[in-house]
Order: structure tokens, then sequence, then C-alpha cells
């Protein structure tokens, strides 16, 4: 499908015949949802009329729908009194336009989180991310959807249909769910659909604050995040676990005690599995010392310590995943004070090239941090056709150069994020080549 905004009537009706020619579909194949009149619509194409207050995501329900009954492919939402900002699907938008940064970084394949704005929570959603990669032709998408409807925490979502339409896997992210009975009913209904679930722990009391509360931040007097935030929300939610039967991930571990309680729960035989942010195994919360707010991420940077210990759960295997975490800002969102930016750091480019530092740096074998980003990952969501080279399987391969070095600017970043961390530096190894279903991919 292709969303389009068009700003003046004049230039609406140009891009939309353009739509049409592009599409290369009989005009009875193509839907449009308009917002007022005045539209010149060709022969054969139907015209959705809607003329009720701007709403993007009903635009494209309608679409969506009228589209489905009519066996069309493409939906253009056409409208000349808007412009996408925050609050509408500029970020899904954003998420999609990443892939060639993925690409980049030598991933082929990646996990699509369902906290934009709007959230993914209906099986459009699903079909909209998934036709959207398609079109794009870059790297593959999966999709994953919310636990509760609209991620409000409150009614639970249709999960069944959304895995009928491609999701891999129910999250609720960084939303919290209005009580634990709620988040009990959600696991024991993922778990009776013999669904994943991801968790993202956190104790709501404890939450908030944009520094780790050890030295630096106490230092610097930053609002403060306990490690206790993510171990009492770790513990209720294992308890959660082995309550429902319930297979679930638990997603950006930051802290020594979470990779200790992890293991515990693997002994005891409970379906976990967990991942660690790439963030999280290059920098420590001494990346805060000159408040560059790069390093203000939504989980913060802890200690040297939990560095450490993150880094040898991934080596022994406890931490099954290694995620990117990407949250690309353009410039503005971080030229605020530290607290008051935006958090989030921008790494997919650059994915490789830091898995084979971590690797300089910690001696932790290069074959096992790639598993941790290949193998293991797509094991858990059991898509491992994905990862393994075997006759008659799907052939995704990169080629790594580790004697060549990656420089990082704005010229030679594909994502659209300048929150990186290593601007104006050179990392070692670069992505050559990348082929994703036996097609080469790195222009």
């Amino acid at each position: 499908m292709i969303f389009m905004t068009i700003p003046t009537a004049g230039t609406r009706q140009g891009l939309l015949e353009k739509l049409i020619e592009d599409s290369q579909l009989p005009p009875e194949r193509v839907v449009i949802v308009a917002t007022r009149e005045g539209l010149q619509v060709p022969e054969g194409v139907v015209l959705v009329e809607d003329l009720g207050p701007v709403n993007i995501q009903r635009w494209w329900l309608r679409g969506i729908e009228e589209a489905e009954r009519r066996g069309a492919r493409h939906v253009a939402v056409a409208n000349d009194d808007i412009s996408i900002g925050p609050g509408s699907l500029q970020d899904l938008s954003q998420a999609l336009d990443e892939t060639g940064a993925a690409i980049a970084g030598g991933v082929t394949t990646v996990v699509a989180m369902p906290t934009t704005d709007p959230v993914v929570d209906s099986p459009a959603d699903v079909r909209l991310i998934l036709e959207r990669a398609a079109h794009q032709g870059q790297c593959r998408v999966l999709p994953t959807a919310m636990l509760t409807q609209g991620g409000e925490g409150t009614h639970l979502a249709e999960m069944a249909t959304l895995t009928d339409a491609g999701c891999v896997a129910l999250a609720q992210g960084n939303r919290p769910f209005v009580s634990e009975k709620v988040k009990h009913n959600a696991l024991k209904y993922a778990a009776s659909l013999g669904l994943t679930v991801i968790l993202d722990s956190e104790a709501q009391d404890f939450a908030g604050g944009c520094a780790h509360a050890g030295h630096v931040g106490v230092g610097l007097g930053l609002s403060l995040n306990p490690a206790l935030s993510e171990t009492l929300g770790l513990m209720t939610d294992l308890a959660l676990v082995k309550a429902t039967g319930v297979r679930a991930h638990f997603s950006r571990l930051t802290t020594a005690e979470s990779v200790a309680r992890i293991a515990d729960a693997k002994a005891q035989g409970l379906p976990v599995t967990c991942d660690v942010s790439l963030a999280h195994l290059l920098f420590d919360e001494r990346a805060l010392s000159n408040l560059d707010p790069v390093y203000h991420l939504e989980r913060p940077l802890r200690s040297s310590a939990d560095c450490a210990a993150l880094i040898q759960g991934v080596a022994e295997g406890t931490i099954d995943a290694i995620v990117s975490d990407h949250s690309p800002h353009e410039p503005g969102a971080k030229l605020a004070p530290f607290p008051e930016t935006e958090t989030g750091m921008s790494l997919l480019d650059t994915t490789l090239p830091y898995l084979w530092s971590i690797h300089q740096q910690s001696e932790v074998a290069f074959e096992i941090l790639v598993d941790a980003m290949t193998r293991r990952p797509a094991a858990l969501l059991g898509l491992s056709e994905l990862a393994h080279i075997q006759s008659g399987w799907i052939a995704d391969a990169v080629l790594f150069d580790p004697e060549s070095s990656t420089h990082v600017s704005a010229e030679t970043l594909s994502s659209l994020g300048h929150n990186h961390p290593g601007f104006g530096t050179s990392l070692p190894g670069r992505v050559a080549q990348v082929w994703i279903a036996g097609q080469s991919a790195l222009v």
C-alpha cells in the first residue's frame, strides 16, 4: 500500500495520477480515500469520501477495508490541510524508511515493535507494515502487535487475528498495564494460543528518571532510575510466567541482577528468553559524564559492572539475543538539556562494526555475538529458516571485512537519525555486501 499526504489541491491531483500510473494496476483495483471534494478521479477508481475530522488512522482503516472488499492493492490517502507529525503514522513510515540503515549495518531482517504512534493493534496495521515493507523492497520486516487495544493496558487485543495477519509476537513495550490482573489475563490468553510475548519489565513506582542511580547520575544531579525498577518488575513478570505458562521473552535487560534471575528461571525450566540492547553492551553510565544527550536512553546506561555482566550473559548464552533498540531522531530532538531530550540512540547503520568492536574489547567470540543477532532470535520466534544456510531455505548472507573500517558521518549513514554516538570517528570493520533471499541488497 502507498500512503500519501498531498499539500495542495493541484499537487494532490498530479500525485494522485502518478500513483495510479506507477501502481501498474487497472483503475478498478485502486481505492482512494479523500477528505474533501475537488479530486478528478479516473473512471473505475473507487473513491471513499471521508469529510469528517482529520484522522489518518481512520482513513487507513476505511481504505484498507474497502480495498480488501474489492480486491484492490493500493490505498491512497489524499488531503490538503494537514502535515504528518507526532501523533500520526509518521512513526511507522519512518520506521520502514530505516530498512536501508539495517542493510547498511549488515541486518537482513528486523522485528518491528508495535509502539509506534498510533500503535500496531489491528490486523489492518499488521498488513500495512508487511505490504509497505514489501513495496520498499529492502530488508525483511517482521511486525509485532500490542497485547492490549490501543496499547492502553486495559482491554486485551485480538491476539489470534493479529497472529493470523502476520505478527510474530505480542508486546506491550513501555506502555504499562492498568493492573497486574490485566497483565495476568493477557499472558494467560497468549499462552492458550501458544504465542510468544515480549515483556519490558519495570516497576512503575520506580520508573522514570534519565540516569542510573549510580555515582555519575547522583553527581550530576539528574533524576534517577534505580536498578530496583527493573528487578522488581522482572520478579513480578517471572511469577506471572510461572502462573500462566506463557512463552515470554524479556527485552532490554540492563542489570547484572536481571541476568542472574533469568539464569535461575531457565534453570527452573520456565519458558523464558531475553535480550540486551547493543548500546548497553557498548557503554555504561560513565558515558553521561559530559551530559551528551546521545546517551539519554529510555532504559538508562547502568554501571560498568552491569555492562560486564551483560556481555558475559551473551557469551554464556543466558542472554539469548542482542537488539539494536534503534531510535533515530532528527538533530533537534537532542538539542535541549539532557533530561528534556528525546530518548534513544541510532546504531543500526553500524551494527556489525559495533559487534566487531565488542569482540575486540571483550574477547567474546564474534560468532557468538553474530549468533545473538541472527540464529538465536530467529529460533525463539520459530523462524530458524531465516538464519541458517541450508539447501532449500531462504539465503541471506553478509560479507563483512574486518580489516577495513567504517567512517561515521551524516554522508555515510543511511539512517535519518543523527543521534549516533560515533559521529566523526571510524569503527573497525565494514559491511561490504548484503544478499537478501539470494539478491544483492547493498548498493
